[in-house]
């Protein structure tokens, strides 16, 4: 009897210790890439990465809902964190949407939760994500930087709706879905203003470093779109190398 209470002490205290901690370190196999990682995969070197440890919620009735809080698909996901000039990286990785957190799967069913106010910004499979304190919403919010120079950000930000199933056969709806929105905004100082990849709102940015005609020119010879991500920060960066 006193030695399983000794033993009860013990593990609860290891237990205790490990959520305790910030977690250390962040170099992992890519033969795990994907799948739930090893707690002693976690590896103590160089700067700490601030977060906490978290179990993954019951499915509940996910069998009524279609679609996920995460953005990416997999959790396969190429991440590096920068932190303090050091770069981490992960193999394992994916940012809930419904409650603005990246998170690792650690193996049973837990989760590792990042603290963003000790990361200077995250890279997931090249999308570069960082958080910035938005005055309408009174706090920190984590965008995807798609575009930035010392004049304005071009910022987005994932949101989700549901849209609830109907009983309905008419509809074809029978269960709940979760649709993952997407919003724009450019960012000057501490100023967010809704932003559309549209013609007339990039050429409006860009029309004091380079003609209007000379920006078609360069997007027709090159076979870019406005709608396009990758082709924004190249039509930016030839309309600022212009200037």
């Amino acid at each position: 009897m006193k030695n399983s209470l000794i033993i009860t002490v013990v593990f609860f205290f290891v237990i205790g210790c490990m959520h305790a901690q910030n977690l250390t370190s962040t170099d992992f196999n890519s033969g795990a890439a994907g799948r739930p990682i090893k707690f002693n995969n976690f590896r103590a070197q160089a700067a700490i990465l601030s977060g906490s440890f978290a179990s993954i919620n019951s499915p509940g009735n996910s069998s009524l809902t279609d679609g996920s809080v995460y953005l990416f698909d997999t959790w396969k996901n190429k991440t590096i964190i920068k932190l303090n000039e050091k770069s981490y990286t992960f193999s394992n990785f994916n940012f809930n949407i419904k409650k603005e957190e990246f998170m690792s799967q650690i193996e049973g069913d837990s989760l590792y939760i990042f603290d963003f106010k000790t990361i200077d910004k995250v890279i997931v499979n090249g999308k570069e994500f960082k958080s910035f304190f938005d005055p309408a919403e009174g706090t920190n919010k984590i965008f995807q930087v798609i575009y930035e120079n010392n004049d304005f950000s071009i910022l987005k930000r994932y949101s989700l709706k549901i849209i609830e199933g109907s009983p309905d056969p008419m509809l074809n709806r029978s269960k709940n879905k979760i649709m993952k929105m997407e919003t724009y905004f450019m960012m000057k100082g501490t100023r967010f203003t809704p932003f559309k990849l549209k013609k007339k709102f990039i050429t409006k940015l860009i029309e004091k470093n380079i003609t209007t005609k000379a920006i078609d020119k360069y997007i027709k010879s090159n076979n870019l779109s406005y709608k396009n991500e990758n082709d924004l920060k190249k039509i930016f960066d030839y309309s600022y190398k212009t200037k």
